[in-house]
């Protein structure tokens, strides 16, 4: 659907990423977590991007969304095989008159050099 469209989300061309890469034999890995951003908002929203694996070095992530390299303007929360294993919330209750909520604050303090 990606590639017909020509569009799609940053999970979306991560996951093409990753098995481009698995088709040519380069280790790869779907990455979800929050990007840097642009400094004049503080909402952030999850974000997914590929890391691949080179041989003798360490994982190497990509940001395809933007187009660039990661460095540390990315925090990563969960790193998997597939991307169904980064989900930030997995779980379940059963019950009758269950009821649940779930609360989060998320705070991301940028140095800049």
């Amino acid at each position: 659907m990606t590639l017909q469209s020509r569009r799609g989300a940053c999970r979306d061309l991560s996951v093409l990423f990753v098995d481009c890469c698995r088709s040519l034999g380069i280790p790869a890995r779907f990455a979800s977590g929050y990007q840097k951003g642009d400094g004049r908002h503080t909402q952030r929203y999850l974000h997914a991007w590929p890391e691949i694996y080179l041989p003798g070095a360490v994982w190497h992530a990509y940001d395809p969304t933007h187009g660039e390299k990661i460095t540390d303007t990315h925090v990563t929360i969960a790193a998997a095989a597939h991307p169904r294993d980064t989900m930030p919330v997995t779980g379940g209750f059963y019950g009758d008159e269950v009821t649940s909520t779930l609360d989060f604050e998320l705070e991301i303090q940028v140095s800049e050099v």
